[in-house]
């Protein structure tokens, strides 16, 4: 926050030099040199302009009952997460003598909390529900001025346009979507000028950020809800293709027929984002007028759950000329002959297979594709072989972690730097990855970790296909398939603050999840072999056979490194073993003395998720690791393999939520 926003006339002599300044400027004398700030001086500039009248003794209401009534249903969920946050500050409020008020973009008063003697008192200059605040019309206050300009802002007394406001002191802070950024109202905090204090601002941005942050988690739990009654009721659209829509129009998932169908045309997924607005209505079918020629309005169909509009459903029926043919669709084989990449990758094992599965349907698509797993599960395995059997195989492969970058390191590996850029730039500058996989694929593993100031920058090319090196003002163009990976949980990491959400939902359109280890442990014996041969290949040394209690040993065992932590230990058996087979004397202990019951299957989690009570989102993980703990008496490593997560994960996740092993479970030796 820029200091000049938190300064306001505190002396008397102050507050003349403001008054004879305005009626200076008013006049036309022209406005003394340094006499109001210059935030100040530009918003009586504005209201000159516009015609508002200087004379004005109060904001004029905008709507009547009814029409509040109304305005108030439309900014339902702005005022559901606004009212805890201003209820909280209500204390606070009745001490200092002022009031919080919350209003819609335009600047009509939606909802008031605080003081009831300042409520009485606002009630002169209309800071009740209904007035309309907005510079344009009760000119400089910082309700109007802060939505003008996008920045908080305080106003003190004599600061204000008009001459029936001066008595009042108000800061506000705007109130942006969490989504894309766009101003849904402000959050102001009102008093006379005698009981308004310098905290005032800080609250009213502090308020705004907590309101902004209820909104997150409101949006992530609807989402979640239209996919699961989606999901849900999937029979009732049959083999139809289908493109999902939130409640405000925005694309959420589409599945691969939707993508087929739309490859058909020729056009990009990116081109429902102008379809979900039309069809925003609760029960009818948009207009055809306003449809393309391609889409029928009854294609729209809206998901409704315990009477809340959750979003919508574009149902495309696939028709034989829709569905792809033989020669489009990628040859599917279990030979691992080279002709389907996914064949390629090891895992016969239900688990393994759908996964396989789902990621021949996406690797059709020109869509960017989140893969989820945990760490070690083989995400860059599976996005090198969607990138050779997508439409850009013959393109650049180019993979980039995330999560082993500074910022000012990740920035200028991603979009390059011109020579002069920075200090030590390399002269003649250097393309960036964005570039250097123009017409292929771009890896992004750790995605998660990606520092949020760079996020925006990295969406603008995922929206615009632009990527601007760093200290250059020009464009450049380039075709990229982005495919990201993380083992964080994106959706917590959106609520907390940490990823954007615009980003996640934009990464989100195709999500591929990838199995533990500990899910699919039918599939050990054969990564064994495959491991031990890949071994001796490299190293020319023989390859030694598993003994049978070997392989039961490493299939009991949990595995919380997945498939990168079984190649090294396979690698170290092969290169040390002095038998020729490898027997149970040449496993590492931790294996051979500590067995770990495989992970929870689908219904026993949903039983221990049942447990769980519901709550905020951090309190649920909370006690879902905390029970984890307790069923495993306190060895982490059963408790990771039973959350599906990594060790290391847990460790960081205890250590946020100050959980102590030894408070908790019986914590066994050596683990």
């Amino acid at each position: 926050m820029a200091r000049e926003l938190t300064h306001r006339p505190a002396t008397a002599a102050g507050e003349k030099a403001v008054m004879v300044a305005w009626e200076k400027f008013l006049s036309g004398g022209g406005m003394p040199q340094d006499a109001v700030r210059r935030m100040v001086e530009d918003s009586w500039r504005r209201c000159l302009e516009q015609g508002v009248s200087p004379v004005r003794v109060a904001a004029p209401l905008a709507v009547d009952d009814d029409g509040l009534h109304a305005l108030q249903n439309r900014h339902q969920d702005l005022i559901e997460a606004a009212k805890p946050v201003m209820a909280q500050a209500r204390e606070f409020l009745a001490e200092s003598g002022t009031m919080m008020i919350l209003t819609d973009p335009r600047g009509v008063i939606l909802w008031v909390e605080g003081d009831p003697g300042a409520k009485f008192n606002g009630q002169d200059v209309r800071l009740i529900p209904g007035a309309l605040w907005n510079e344009a019309v009760s000119g400089t206050n910082a309700i109007g001025t802060a939505l003008a300009s996008g920045q908080p802002v305080q106003i003190c007394a004599a600061e204000h346009f008009c001459e029936g406001i001066k008595n009042w002191t108000c800061s506000a802070s705007v109130i942006r979507d969490p989504y894309d950024g766009v101003i849904l109202g402000a959050l102001d905090i009102s008093g006379l000028s005698g009981s308004h204090n310098t905290h005032c601002l800080a609250l009213a941005v502090a308020g705004a950020g907590r309101i902004e942050a209820r909104l997150v988690t409101s949006e992530m739990e609807k989402r979640a809800r239209l996919l699961d009654v989606t999901l849900t009721e999937a029979k009732r659209w049959g083999d139809n293709g289908l493109v999902i829509f939130d409640r405000r129009g925005r694309l959420v998932r589409a599945n691969e027929g939707a993508g087929l169908f739309f490859d058909s045309l020729g056009l990009d997924l990116s081109s429902c984002n102008d379809l979900g607005a039309t069809a925003l209505g609760p029960t009818t079918q948009p207009s055809p007028s306003v449809l393309p020629d391609w889409v029928k309005s009854d294609w729209f169909q809206p998901i409704i759950d315990h009477e809340e509009r959750l979003g919508t459903v574009l149902a495309i029926p696939l028709s034989r000329q829709w569905k792809p043919t033989q020669a489009e669709a990628p040859p599917v084989t279990e030979t691992g002959t080279g002709e389907d990449h996914f064949s390629q990758i090891i895992g016969n094992s239900p688990a393994m297979k759908k996964a396989k599965s789902r990621a021949r349907q996406l690797a059709r698509l020109h869509l960017p594709v989140l893969l989820l797993g945990p760490t070690g599960a083989g995400k860059e395995v599976f996005a090198r072989a969607l990138h050779h059997e997508g439409h850009d195989s013959s393109g650049p492969f180019v993979p980039l972690n995330c999560g082993s970058m500074t910022r000012d390191l990740l920035a200028s590996e991603l979009f390059g730097y011109v020579e002069g850029a920075f200090t030590g730039a390399r002269r003649g500058g250097m393309a960036g990855k964005f570039e250097s996989a123009d017409g292929g694929t771009l890896f992004l593993d750790e995605i998660g970790e990606m520092p949020l100031e760079l996020q925006a920058h990295f969406l603008r090319v995922l929206e615009e296909g632009e990527v601007y090196r760093l200290g250059e003002n020009k464009p450049r163009k380039v075709r990229v398939r982005v495919i990201a990976a993380t083992n964080r949980d994106l959706r917590a990491e959106v609520a907390a603050g940490n990823f954007r959400m615009d980003l996640f939902y934009r990464l989100a359109v195709t999500v591929l999840h990838l199995p533990s280890l500990a899910e699919h442990p039918e599939d050990i014996p054969q990564l064994v072999q495959h491991f031990i041969d890949l071994t001796a290949r490299s190293h020319g040394v023989l390859a030694k056979p598993p003994s049978a209690q070997v392989l039961s040993a490493l299939q009991g065992y949990s595995w919380p490194g997945n498939v990168r932590e079984l190649r090294n230990v396979v690698e170290g058996l092969t290169l040390l073993a002095e038998g020729m087979t490898l027997t149970l004397d040449d496993l590492p202990p931790e294996i051979f003395s500590s067995p770990v019951p495989p992970p929870l299957r689908s219904d026993t989690q949903k039983t221990l998720l049942s447990k769980v009570p519901s709550g905020r989102l951090a309190d649920n993980e909370r006690s879902a690791i905390i029970g984890a703990i307790e069923a495993e008496r306190g060895n982490l490593t059963r408790a990771a393999a039973r959350l599906g997560i990594a060790k290391s994960t847990l460790y960081e996740k205890m250590k946020r939520y100050h959980i102590d092993r030894d408070s908790v479970g019986r914590a066994v030796p050596g683990v």
